[in-house]
């Protein structure tokens, strides 16, 4: 097989365009919404990305690993239908807590925050039966509609955005099931239960560390600097979701492709992989640091001094973070599960203490400084010595 047959383009243009359709909403929320209400929307929609990425973690991604040993493990609907259900539940739990949503609102946003966990389930079953295309046709559908459509003229509420969230990944998953195969063997979870506990975990331990202190931020009032950081990640997008594609892009191929059955093979790409990758990164922080400061530009929702404060914190954080997670995704592909959430959970316990530190020393601006901090310097001191410890052994051990 050639070099040009093995890239996976249309996997790097569908992560493309679902990181598009993912951060339109919340930029134009950021122009059209107040403060108050873009905050509750940032959290909701932080509630849903945590939905389908806890879902992934726990059985997409496993399942599809496991490809590497059984080419016919697609995950079953019966199991997508009891995440989307554990995710509408928490999507609406929080939207109540966010403040301002009524229960009967709550409900309907749980719903539709709970529909790209389904969409997430085709287009996983899509890449795992080599249907690489109908994942990039979908997720333009989807981008489509929320830019052109629904968003730019909806009431510019939570429930109104959310709904049109939901709205844009059911009919999308409309276009692409009708391309992936519905039959398929039964595939129990205990055949990767080891795997996907490993990786939920991880999953679990890394949003903690990002995710868990804003919720409690939000929670104490300090609303503006929420939106900013929040702001910063969306306007961040680009570049997470090139470190999204490549990780996606490397966990298909290690589970298709005969060419990276070979550890070394899939170690050096992984070299490769972060060197250009954290070199971008770097070049796009300092791009945006560089815009906001320079013309003062910030939208209605968000101050200019916490979009700039956002932009350096959660930039290090994307930069160090990123360039260290390739490795960590390299290492789960060669099956290495318990060190990397082992690792995972050595920085939660450094990034932790940053933010506890910080909140003590100066309140809620000292704590995501150094919180942010602590994650992202102890992210590349942790995983690249083990990573280099599993890579000698992978290789060394290979035939």
């Amino acid at each position: 097989m050639s070099r040009r047959s093995r890239l996976p383009r249309p996997l790097t243009v569908a992560q493309i365009l679902s990181s598009a359709a993912g951060a339109l909403p919340i930029l134009i929320a950021a122009v059209r919404m107040d403060p108050a209400a873009f905050t509750s929307f940032s959290i909701i929609t932080l509630a849903s990305a945590l939905a389908v990425g806890g879902s992934r973690a726990a059985l997409f991604q496993p399942a599809l690993i496991f490809q590497r040993t059984d080419s016919h493990a697609l995950v079953p609907a019966r199991y997508m239908l009891v995440v989307s259900s554990l995710s509408a539940l928490a999507v609406g739990a929080i939207a109540i807590s966010s403040g301002g949503v009524a229960a009967g609102e709550a409900a309907i946003i749980g719903v539709a925050g709970a529909v790209p966990v389904f969409y997430d389930w085709v287009r996983y079953r899509a890449i795992g039966s080599s249907r690489r295309w109908a994942v990039a046709a979908g997720d333009a559908v989807r981008v489509t509609l929320v830019s052109a459509t629904a968003l730019p003229v909806l009431a510019a509420t939570p429930l109104s955005f959310m709904l049109a969230i939901g709205v844009s990944c059911a009919i999308a998953a409309a276009v692409v099931l009708p391309q992936v195969p519905l039959r398929v063997g039964v595939y129990p979870y205990r055949s990767y239960r080891s795997s996907a506990a490993w990786q939920t975990l991880d999953f679990a331990v890394g949003q903690f560390i990002v995710s868990v202190p804003l919720f409690v931020l939000a929670g104490s009032g300090a609303n503006d600097l929420i939106g900013g950081v929040r702001l910063a990640q969306t306007l961040l997008g680009p570049l997470n979701l090139a470190f999204a594609a490549t990780t996606t892009n490397i966990v298909a191929d290690g589970a298709t492709h005969v060419d990276y059955r070979r550890a070394s093979a899939i170690i050096a790409r992984g070299w490769r992989a972060s060197i250009r990758l954290g070199l971008l990164a770097t070049a796009g922080v300092a791009f945006l640091v560089g815009v906001v400061w320079f013309s003062g530009w910030a939208p209605a929702g968000v101050e200019r001094a916490d979009l700039l404060l956002g932009l350096v914190l959660v930039g290090a954080s994307t930069i160090l973070t990123g360039w260290a997670g390739i490795h960590g995704i390299v290492l789960r592909v060669l099956d290495h599960q318990s060190a990397v959430t082992l690792v995972r959970i050595g920085i939660a316990v450094a990034t932790t203490a940053g933010f506890l530190i910080g909140y003590v020393l100066g309140g809620d601006e000292w704590s995501l400084v150094l919180g942010f901090g602590a994650n992202a310097v102890s992210a590349p001191l942790l995983f690249v010595p083990v990573a280099l410890f599993y890579y000698r052994r992978d290789t060394r051990e290979a035939p």
